[in-house]
């Protein structure tokens, strides 16, 4: 639910915003008419936003938590003290401009192998897509306490060796034994977060982009010829789920790096968090009655994920 007046994120069965005092629901004959006026109140707030900068209405859709300002590119988030301006928001220029060089970029992927040989010749292209994708950047560092386990010999006996019946050594014997041993592991990383929960696809669990050569969005971004998408996801989310998937993040990469891994705490420290458009192709291919998606990000020209249906 959201106020009437100015738009910030309050209790469904709120009486009065908790921001600015304005009354939500007056004498509500029914829980099914309190939430009329709820909706109504909310369409009605979406109908009468206005881009902060320029003026221009925003007429976001419902569920939107991201808006861009389709006439000067302003960005617009919603969270608990209402709408207001993003000061941090990037994009990332396409650089796999042409539908074949991001064909390119799958066929090198699909064929990197014997047991893929030839499989983009062998599967059908069946849609290609290019769009601005929005993302949270979680700029945190992250300190690991792990625990795996080794093999460690010890000392054993003796064993007398035969020597053609002229005699006979005594030879050391080893054995192993299990040890548990703990490390720590710390670093820092910029993880990404989709901001549209309908491309879930779309987030890369190990992918890291390489946000080297961002710069600031500005207006002719918007009229470009790559759809720029609005996000449902708000800061104010993104820093909950971030920190939930970097702590996943580090446990799968502990889990390669570390042999006889067995468990880890990991403890994340978020220092900023910015928007980010970055343009991703999608191709999505059929071979053998099965689905390959490949997301490519088309700044740098890498594969993000392979999804297999």
């Amino acid at each position: 639910m959201y106020c009437r007046k100015c738009g910030a994120q309050i209790p469904d069965d709120s009486l009065f915003c908790p921001k600015c005092g304005t009354p939500q629901q007056s004498n509500p004959q029914s829980n099914q008419g309190a939430t009329q006026t709820s909706n109504d109140g909310q369409d009605q707030i979406l109908k009468d936003m206005k881009c902060p900068s320029c003026g221009a209405p925003l007429s976001p859709q419902p569920g939107e938590a991201m808006v861009v300002c389709q006439y000067c590119g302003t960005s617009i988030s919603l969270g608990s003290a209402g709408w207001s301006k993003i000061n941090k928001h990037f994009i990332l220029d396409l650089k796999v401009k042409m539908k074949e060089d991001a064909e390119n970029v799958a066929r090198n992927f699909l064929d990197r192998s014997i047991l893929h040989k030839h499989l983009f010749e062998k599967s059908t292209l069946k849609k290609i897509e290019l769009m601005n994708v929005p993302y949270w950047i979680i700029d945190a560092g992250y300190t690991a306490q792990y625990r795996f386990k080794k093999e460690e010999a010890q000392p054993g006996g003796f064993i007398g060796v035969g020597m053609g019946g002229r005699g006979g050594f005594a030879g050391p014997t080893v054995n192993f034994q299990t040890v548990v041993e703990s490390g720590t592991d710390v670093g820092e990383v910029k993880y990404p977060v989709i901001a549209v929960e309908s491309l879930n696809q779309y987030q890369p669990p190990d992918y890291i982009f390489n946000l080297t050569a961002k710069r600031e969005l500005n207006s002719s971004d918007i009229s470009g010829p790559v759809k720029l998408l609005n996000g449902y996801i708000g800061e104010e989310k993104a820093r909950v789920e971030g920190k939930i998937r970097l702590q996943q993040w580090e446990i799968r990469r502990l889990q390669k790096r570390i042999h006889g891994f067995l468990s880890a705490e990991v403890n994340v420290e978020i220092s900023d968090v910015f928007l980010v458009h970055i343009p991703i192709w999608s191709l999505l291919f059929e071979h053998k009655d099965k689905s390959i998606l490949l997301l490519i990000d088309g700044h740098n020209s890498m594969v993000m994920e392979e999804l297999k249906d």
